[in-house]
């Protein structure tokens, strides 16, 4: 026993310090061995100690290289021998073999512990031996331990050796599994959904045992060549028995390093070459006096056994001939079905299914919710149907599909054309799905959402004609997404959708919803999130979109309403966007759309047919887009749009009067800082007596206004001014009117463009205009009219206008008419403007006036025009009136005139033109009229 203390101390104090002792005195040669000794005598770290004989204990290090049987990578094994009990004359020992073992896969550990006995048979220079072990391995996915042993007979030129290896406690573990979507068929059994390839990992540690024998081959004074072959069988429960073949080759060159080379081959683990080198210390064998050159059988009972040191394991792949079980991946839980077919009578499982829905909706796993009723059959069923959470109700109808943790999949059998009848109602929960079924309500609403989100509602129709004011689709107060997909709504004497309260994004795809005879087809009230409604049909109701005080964002793509009793839509107090994208509006008993108190709204490619109000009516509104829109009759404004602000954009409509009355097309107030574009609307008036093109009033703020590309045209009819803007507001004007094509045939004109700048500063101007009378008998008022009444500072500008009346028997007004009533600072252009005439009662090309006596001035500058109007009845080119005590300066040059260029100072008036002398060189040669009591002098 004390001998077995020392050893184990030994063991764990290894040699770090050398042990003190005398040397002992040689031993007497072994019998066969009277060659003498070769060096490498250990007995400095012994000595003379009585605790060991011949054989000493011995630490090492070795390396394997390369895959072997059940191993892959490298092994790192750090040794330990240690002599227990031995022989008297040293034929016989027993031994405790220690290692500690390193794998470079993952650098998972092991170990090895073994005791073992050896005899030396001097009668047949042989040594046989046996031992056992206990192995650990963490193989990286699970641990085992295994006993293991064997038997070895070692002689001077052959060896022979058994093994045997025994896996204890957990033998086989599943670390992990695999499912992939590899195509093919999915299939129920009982309640779930199979499919897919699905995999299992495993790890097994193998029973087994391995053979070997060999032969010295080759030896010399500092190394010896030992070759061996042999076979090994291995086997798990999962894994194919592993039977092989093997061989080795081993070398000792020198008396503390070994060098081995191993090829294995079998069917489980393939062709694997190990290459390993081993460190040994104070020798291989452990000899007190260190191994001969030539060893013999005796010198080899100190040396470690032979044999596999790391378990061997199977990592092993088993596929699930059935599939994998699909999951829910928003769940992690597996998909739970309860099926509904005709005939069945039972647990809901898809080989005993229930007959009914109220059946399936009557088990108390249903209610339990996170599953899927599936409905196989093509009947029908009256029934109000309450749903649990993250329930899906689906038919066989549609295709229907599912997300899974494979991904989308089919679900089998689905995809039939046909829905099963539902007569009654489905109330919605959290994550529910309905999809696949024609639904008739009579009482009630269709389809009930309340307090509850993340709904899908696809592949329906509802048809509910429930009398009263119940919703077909009531949603109150949802949140996170719902969505309705290819389903349609329809609704009689009710609302068709209404959605009240919550913050949900709500999407409806292919979804149409019609409502006929009623208060509201679609309603949204103080919602939040966002609406993107499809289309929206109504005939005879009262509001086909009633929006009011929602924070959400609404679309809607198409809104097609006739003979609406009041109002086809109305947006009111709205804080988020709305957008109309398209649709038909006819017939409506009010406007044909109304917006109020909201912002952010966009109205484009709506078509109204004969509103019995405005087109679309506008109040108290920011931030708005008209565009793309076609207005037919509307009885008053077509665009009507008041007290409003912000960016608005009113572009590309087309607004027409036939044979009816409308008030102004396009008529905007503005009342706080706005940037307004009305560009490119076509306006056009026939048979009719209608008011003005265009007409804008700023009353508040600093506005930006652009009035460009636009045509109004006036045919046989009474027409007020085709463009008109007023400014009142105290603040900034920029107002710009360019491009504009203004046409009258046969009828009463006002003026084309008429600008009033009653306050505030301003910055006008009025450019490339086209205003043309080319008939018979027409009136027509002024071209251009510009009236500054302001003290403010304004700058504007006439020019590049084209203002013309070619025909004969017309009355037309002035060509351009300025009129400054009051300040002094003001600064005019009227430029490179052609205003001519052919026939007709014509008044003046360019008329200007300052007669409102409250002292004003202003620059006035006429260059390059064409003043043509000999054919009419007392017209002048120019003709500038100034009475007191106003002032003008003028600089009037290379204009060009048929007629003359008056100028008229009335008492206390004065006028102030530039190189008055040579007035009538620098216009061409015109006749210069100088007339009236006042002041007409040179200004240098």
């Amino acid at each position: 026993m004390k001998r077995f203390c020392f050893a184990l101390l030994l063991t764990l104090c290894g040699t770090a310090s050398p042990l003190s002792a005398d040397t002992i005195a040689p031993e007497p040669a072994e019998p066969g061995f009277e060659g003498g000794q070769v060096g490498g005598d250990v007995s400095d770290l012994f000595g003379d100690s009585a605790w060991f004989g011949r054989y000493r204990p011995h630490v090492g290090y070795r390396y394997q290289a390369g895959d072997t049987i059940g191993r892959v990578g490298g092994l790192s094994s750090f040794d330990a021998f240690f002599p227990l009990l031995e022989g008297e004359d040293s034929d016989w020992l027993t031994f405790i073999d220690a290692r500690l073992l390193l794998g470079d896969d993952n650098h998972n550990l092991g170990s090895n512990i073994g005791l073992g006995a050896r005899q030396y048979l001097p009668e047949y220079q042989r040594t046989i031996g046996g031992y056992i072990y206990y192995d650990t391995r963490d193989a990286g996915y699970a641990n085992f331990g295994q006993v293991s042993g064997g038997i070895e007979t070692l002689g001077d030129i052959w060896d022979a050796r058994l093994n045997w290896y025994v896996p204890t406690g957990t033998t086989r573990k599943q670390y992990a599994t695999s499912h992939i979507n590899s195509g093919g068929s999915y299939q129920f059994i009982g309640h779930y959904l199979y499919g897919g390839t699905f995999t299992r990992y495993f790890q097994a540690a193998m029973t087994g045992l391995d053979m070997e024998a060999g032969a010295k081959f080759y030896t010399n004074d500092y190394m010896d060549l030992r070759a061996y072959a042999g076979w090994y069988h291995f086997q798990a429960s999962g894994s194919k028995q592993a039977w092989g073949w093997k061989s080795r080759v081993e070398s000792r060159i020198s008396d503390v390093v070994s060098l081995n080379l191993s090829v294995q081959n079998d069917r489980v683990f393939d062709t694997t070459v190990n290459f390993a080198v081993g460190i040994q210390w104070p020798s291989i064998t452990g000899l007190r006096n260190g191994p001969r050159s030539d060893l013999k059988a005796w010198d080899r009972l100190g040396e470690s056994p032979e044999r596999l040191r790391a378990i061997v394991v199977s990592n092993q792949e088993v596929q699930d001939p059935n599939g994998g079980m699909l999951i829910n991946p928003a769940t992690g839980n597996p998909y739970y079905f309860m099926h509904v077919a005709t005939g069945g009578n039972s647990d809901g499982s898809y080989e005993d299914p229930y007959a009914t829905l109220a059946a399936a909706f009557a088990d108390p796993r249903t209610q339990q919710g996170d599953l899927i009723v599936y409905d196989h059959r093509t009947g029908s069923e009256t029934g109000d149907f309450v749903l649990a959470p993250n329930t899906q109700v689906l038919s066989e109808g549609p295709t229907q599909f599912i997300n899974t943790n494979i991904g989308s999949i089919q679900l089998p059998g689905s995809g039939t054309g046909i829905n099963p009848d539902i007569t009654g109602s489905f109330t919605l929960n959290n994550g529910s799905v309905l999809s696949g079924f024609d639904i008739t309500t009579t009482t009630g609403s269709s389809i009930i959402a309340n307090g509850v989100g993340n709904i899908r509602v696809a592949n329906n129709t509802i048809n509910n004609t429930t009398a009263g004011i119940s919703a077909g689709i009531d949603l109150l107060n949802v949140t996170g997404s719902v969505t309705f997909d290819d389903t349609t709504i329809s609704r009689t004497n009710g609302v068709g959708l209404l959605i009240v309260g919550g913050d949900a994004d709500i999407a409806f795809t292919n979804s149409p919803i019609t409502a006929s005879s009623s208060t509201y087809g679609v309603r949204i009230q103080n919602a939040g999130g966002s609406v993107h409604l499809g289309q929206i049909n109504g005939t005879g109701n009262t509001f086909d979109a009633f929006v009011t005080s929602n924070t959400a964002d609404i679309t809607i793509d198409e809104l097609n309403s006739t003979g609406a009793t009041s109002l086809p839509f109305t947006v009111q107090n709205n804080t988020g966007s709305f957008t109309l994208n398209g649709g038909t509006i006819a017939n409506s008993a009010a406007s044909g759309g109304q917006i109020d108190g909201s912002q952010n709204v966009t109205v484009r490619n709506v078509t109204w047919n004969s509103p019995g109000g405005h087109g679309l009516r506008v109040t108290n509104s920011s931030n708005l887009t008209i565009s793309n829109n076609t207005i037919n009759n509307a009885n008053f404004d077509g665009i009507y749009v008041l007290n409003s602000s912000g960016n608005i954009t009113i572009s590309d409509n087309k607004i027409h009067s036939i044979l009816t009355a409308f008030d102004t097309a396009i008529n905007v107030t503005t009342n706080a800082d706005t940037t307004l574009n009305i560009d490119n609307n076509i306006i056009d008036s026939l048979l009719t007596i209608g008011g003005n093109g265009i007409d804008v009033t700023s009353t508040a703020g600093n506005a930006t206004v652009n009035i460009r590309g636009n045509q109004i045209t006036s045919i046989a009819n009474g027409f007020g001014t085709a463009i008109s803007y007023t400014g009142n507001t105290t603040g900034t004007m920029n107002t710009t009117i360019s491009n504009n094509k203004i046409y009258n045939t046969l009828g009463g004109f006002g003026d084309a463009i008429d600008v009033s700048i009653n306050n505030g500063s301003a910055t006008t101007t009025i450019s490339q205009n086209t205003i043309d009378s080319d008939d018979l008998v027409n009136l027509f008022g002024t071209g251009v009219s510009l009236t500054l009444n302001t003290t403010g500072s304004t700058t504007s500008y006439i020019t590049q206008n084209v203002i013309s009346d070619d025909t004969n028997a017309a009355l037309f007004g002035d060509g351009v008419y300025l009129e400054i009533d009051r300040g002094t600072n003001h600064e005019v252009q009227i430029n490179n403007n052609k205003i001519a005439q052919n026939g007709g009662i014509f008044d003046d090309g360019i008329d200007i006036l300052m007669a409102n006596g409250l002292g004003a001035s202003a620059n006035v500058q006429v260059h390059n025009n064409i003043l043509d109007g000999s054919s009419g009845i007392g017209g002048r080119g120019l003709d500038v009136a100034v009475f007191s005590p106003d002032q003008i300066f003028m600089d009037v040059m290379n204009n060009t005139t048929d007629t003359s260029l008056d100028f008229f100072a009335g008492v206390g008036g004065t006028i102030n033109i530039t190189d008055l002398p040579n007035l009538s060189a620098n216009n061409n040669g015109a006749t210069i009229n100088l007339l009236g009591p006042g002041t007409i002098q040179n200004n240098p």
